[in-house]
């Protein structure tokens, strides 16, 4: 059976000596203290043989055997069971993980697909100031430790938007795909920051109104949950805008290229007109020359004396007439 611990703990702490699991519910209730059953990647026959010891509820079971839940936390029949959203960092990636939690009068089932809540297991040892150790108290820590690592996460993230901001105020190129990624991590801590402070408010509902200590301490707990949704919330925004700055200098320097690439037509549209203007002008006393060049003998002018002033004159004031004409124009 996949059981990482199986446990009795009192309010002094752990009772020493190991307890079979058939005998989990009967020590507790010797020792005045509740067991706690620590489950890690189970298979279902093994599920559904604690959810048999225990009596639990058939859509309690079907919800852990389903994973894939949603951050909540529910009654079943004197059963307040939870589930929350934790990431891991693993490089510069995130690891998603699912964690449920069953907590009872005598008795607190933890399940995860991870690794064994080492963690959790030495903040119960150790115990909490004005707080007895039972499941509530179980489920108030695993609140609090998630909320603390959402937290510690989020100022990571922090730090590398900082960096992020100030390399686009610098001048290198924004780093546009490191910014996708970081809204990536943003998100993901989002979605699994923001329903923490609604489970712990319905837990904190669910408590006798004597247990002020309690109270205090998922207040807390509340506390650090909104503000490190709000902090990703935050960074969410900024990070929207550095993409839509990225974009917009792209934007930018396309137009910059774009007018670059005009003016550059411009310039060699104003060259094409110099070079097309004065070849028609020297076209023109090139076409009277040839005429006259043919030297047919029927040809006008061909004895008259003036004849070859006459075709000078001719060839100037026609470059002369198309000098002007596109000089108007403003092609010259």
């Amino acid at each position: 059976m996949a059981i990482a611990d199986a446990s009795v703990w009192t309010a002094d702490g752990r009772v020493a000596g190991r307890v079979p699991f058939d005998e989990l519910l009967e020590s507790a209730a010797r020792h005045d203290g509740f067991a706690w059953i620590e489950l890690v990647d189970p298979s279902q026959d093994e599920l559904l043989a604690v959810a048999r010891e225990l009596e639990l509820h058939h859509l309690l079971v079907e919800d852990v055997l389903q994973r894939g839940q949603r951050p909540k936390l529910e009654p079943y029949d004197g059963i307040t069971y939870c589930v929350v959203h934790r990431l891991e960092r693993r490089g510069d990636a995130l690891e998603p993980q699912e964690l449920h939690a069953i907590i009872a009068e005598r008795c607190a089932v933890t399940v995860s697909w991870s690794s064994p809540l080492e963690a959790l297991r030495a903040r119960l040892a150790e115990g909490t100031p004005s707080v007895p150790r039972s499941p509530a108290a179980l489920l108030y820590l695993l609140l609090d430790d998630t909320a603390d690592a959402h937290a510690d996460l989020a100022e990571e993230l922090r730090e590398e938007i900082v960096e992020l901001e100030s390399a686009f105020f610098g001048d290198a190129d924004p780093a546009t795909v490191e910014v996708y990624r970081a809204m990536r991590r943003v998100l993901a801590l989002e979605r699994v920051a923001e329903p923490i402070a609604g489970i712990v408010e319905r837990f904190a509902g669910r408590l006798p109104d004597d247990a002020d200590e309690l109270h205090r301490h998922l207040r807390d707990v509340d506390d650090h949950a909104r503000r490190t949704a709000a902090r990703a919330g935050g960074m969410r925004t900024l990070l929207t805008g550095l993409l839509q700055l990225a974009a917009a200098r792209v934007t930018e320097r396309q137009n910059d290229e774009m007018r670059a690439m005009t003016e550059q037509q411009v310039v060699q549209n104003d060259q094409t007109k110099r070079v097309t203007s004065w070849a028609a002008i020297l076209f023109a006393p090139t076409l009277i020359a040839g005429i006259y060049g043919m030297n047919f003998r029927t040809m006008p002018e061909l004895h008259w004396l003036l004849g070859y002033p006459f075709a000078l004159l001719l060839m100037v004031l026609l470059a002369l007439g198309l000098y002007l004409a596109f000089k108007r124009k403003h092609w010259l």
